[in-house]
């Protein structure tokens, strides 16, 4: 209920009033913010809600099943993010919980305080500015969309609002695609520091975002460098994750790697993922799924399977899927 109540503010301050700025310009100012460095902390509040069905209990089994990790994203959630040259560092705050990512330059650490284990992996190819650890990390998810949509987007901005108390812009990025279930994106764009402070994707007609991800408290002061250091409590489980076996992007080097085939780009993406069998019956089940924003399909080949995704509808991925063997 307070996660409810959090979001529900958030989206219910009252514009800002801040002089006109087209819309390009905007964008051009948060790239480049971006793209320098720069420090921000606070408390995030995420709301996931794409329409899925309800995970059999056999599914996984356990706190470690696929239900559970499902349960770690969907609905509303509450992190503590911190952010600056030096590191990143996201706290998910669950009831009697807490699961923590911390990454610098050298190291980065997954904690969780329920079953109290620690990974730890060595990643010298962690870049200067981290991509986005987890759906809290609302400035580097805004900075990944932003990048990765921007050739296949119309830009516009579509008043003001207030964020995190900071006056922002909202920039809405409405997709050229007519095959995409996606109808836009609205990036909270701080007035001042030009980070974004919140992202919310809308299906097509619809008035409520499906995805939003959002800061309700914020500052840009200098971050302690010691807060991207992790140091696990007396009694922990600690399991080392070496990367000096890994390609660049973390895939084992000794690693198969599986066999995609991509259909369409920017908003029309497919993806489809060769499965050496075919998924389990609970999962199969669940297949086709057919959300707010995008779809999955499974089709069986004997000896193998091929799994769909992609920000369009069922149809658009069986027609994919016929010209695979």
């Amino acid at each position: 209920m307070v996660a409810l109540v959090g979001v529900a503010s958030v989206r219910a301050a009252p514009p800002a009033s801040l002089p006109a700025i087209p819309a390009d310009q905007l964008l051009a100012s948060t790239l480049t913010a971006l793209a320098h460095p720069f420090s921000i902390s606070g408390e995030a509040r995420t709301h996931l809600d794409l329409g899925l069905p309800e995970l059999p209990s056999s599914l996984g089994g356990g706190a470690g099943g696929a239900a559970a990790a499902l349960a770690l994203v969907t609905g509303d959630q509450r992190f503590r993010v911190w952010r600056s040259p030096d590191g990143v560092r996201v706290a998910h705050l669950l009831d009697f919980r807490e699961q923590d990512l911390v990454a610098n330059h050298h190291e980065a650490w997954l904690w969780d305080s329920q079953t109290m284990t620690a990974v730890h992996g060595s990643f010298p190819y962690v870049p200067a500015n981290p991509p986005a650890l987890s759906p809290g990390d609302v400035t580097a998810v805004a900075s990944e969309v932003l990048a990765a949509i921007a050739p296949y987007a119309d830009f516009s901005v579509d008043g003001t609002a207030v964020v995190a108390g900071r006056p922002c812009y909202e920039l809405i990025l409405t997709p050229r695609s007519t095959q995409t279930l996606i109808g836009r994106i609205a990036v909270a764009i701080d007035a001042d520091a030009r980070l974004p402070l919140r992202v919310q994707v809308f299906a097509r007609g619809a008035d409520a975002p499906a995805i939003e991800g959002g800061f309700t408290s914020v500052s840009f002061d200098p971050i302690d460098p010691s807060m991207f250091t992790f140091t696990p409590p007396p009694g922990s489980t600690v399991k080392e994750e070496s990367g000096s076996g890994s390609a660049p992007g973390g895939w084992p080097a000794d690693a198969p790697v599986p066999t995609v085939r991509v259909f369409g780009e920017g908003f029309d993406l497919r993806v489809a993922f060769r499965l050496d069998a075919p998924p389990p019956s609970e999962v199969a089940g669940l297949l086709p799924y057919a959300g707010p924003l995008g779809s999955v399909v499974v089709v069986d080949r004997g000896d193998h399977a091929w799994l769909l995704v992609g920000f369009v509808d069922v149809a658009t991925l069986q027609r994919d899927a016929a010209g695979l063997t």
